[in-house]
């Protein structure tokens, strides 16, 4: 896929939507939430899905601090705030951005990153090296070759559409645990100097384009967005579906449930008693082991009725394809919310009775 080109006269923007997009709890951090109660402790892969789960944890509670010094910045109202944007250039790998302001002055990119420690930067590859307080070290990407690839592609992107606005960004750290040594002059900053820096740079660029073609920018970029997918992640750990238990989890502390009858259970970690939780099990199905099923694989997954498991799969969460005995569901990505705690929100009543 090449670089995408848009008709300014064709593309609506979506006028009256807020400064800043609400930032969605992240559904792989969810999902693998949800997938790690199902292995064993001894499960070769256990370890790697805990580790995915604390840098995925980590990396969004920064993001969610940075949001909230990007509220104090008081950018214009014209601004727009895009979150975890996917963009693609050429045919190349798309590039996520954490975050992406748009103004009538510039676009700035910010790459958050959550870590604490002594930071250094390394070259030949390039990579950031910490030093933790008990001195065990450890390696990640750079985030200044993300920050400098993310620029690049916004600017090309922009090119492509014929508008030409100064793209910048900078390295925010979220943690102020974090000890940065790096050559004077890099693209990095603590967090909370997103207000100052903002006012500065509102200051030193005159206008460049109009509020409508701020609106169009934010709407054509998620318009043209494809972003990467994790799922199922049984496909994304390279796991093997037989070695994950599919019984319903607990709706308080994730353990599994001993189900007594089709409505109620008992969870075998806090004994708690409560309606067995199908619709999220159901999701956890689509999100986990695979990217679509027929009612039956349904069915037999949270092992209920057909008629039951079809009522079920009339909810806005799911999309159905085709008719009769061809008929297959997957799960309605968009209409998927989490809610700050990490819980899944059921439209309407899911209880099955």
């Amino acid at each position: 896929m090449g670089i995408c080109l848009f008709s300014r006269s064709r593309l609506k923007y979506r006028k009256g939507v807020g400064a800043m997009e609400e930032r969605n709890y992240p559904l792989y951090l969810y999902a693998a939430g949800r997938m790690l109660p199902r292995m064993a402790e001894q499960d070769p892969k256990y370890i790697e899905v805990k580790n995915e789960i604390t840098t995925t944890r980590i990396g969004y509670e920064g993001e969610t601090r940075s949001d909230q010094m990007i509220r104090r910045a008081c950018l214009p109202r014209h601004s727009r705030v895009l979150h975890d944007l996917t963009i693609r250039v050429f045919g190349e790998d798309p590039i996520q951005i954490d975050t992406l302001v748009i103004t009538k002055h510039f676009a700035f990119i910010i790459e958050v990153k959550n870590i604490s420690g002594t930071l250094e930067l390394e070259q030949h590859p390039a990579l950031l090296k910490r030093t933790a307080k008990d001195g065990k070290v450890s390696y990640f990407q750079s985030p200044f070759v993300q920050l400098n690839m993310a620029i690049d592609t916004v600017a090309y992107w922009l090119l492509a559409q014929n508008i030409e606005i100064p793209v910048k960004g900078t390295v925010f750290l979220a943690s102020k645990y974090a000890e940065p040594h790096f050559e004077p002059g890099m693209p990095i900053h603590f967090i909370r100097e997103i207000p100052d820096l903002f006012r500065n740079e509102l200051k030193n660029h005159p206008p460049a384009i109009d509020e409508a073609a701020v609106e169009w920018i934010a709407s054509a970029l998620r318009y043209q967005e494809e972003p990467y997918d994790h799922f199922p992640l049984v496909q994304h750990f390279n796991h093997t579906q037989d070695n994950l238990h599919t019984e319903p989890l607990c709706t308080e502390c994730l353990g599994r449930l001993e189900t007594h009858t089709k409505r109620m259970g008992t969870c075998m970690k806090c004994e708690l008693r409560q309606w067995i939780p199908y619709t999220e099990t159901l999701v956890d199905y689509f999100l986990i082991y695979c990217k679509k099923a027929s009612l039956t694989e349904c069915s037999n997954f949270i092992n209920l009725g057909r008629s039951k498991t079809a009522e079920l799969l009339k909810s806005p969460l799911f999309l159905r394809h085709g008719k009769t005995n061809n008929t297959v569901f997957e799960l309605n990505r968009p209409n998927i919310r989490i809610s700050r705690e990490g819980k899944l929100i059921v439209p309407g009543d899911e209880k099955v009775k």
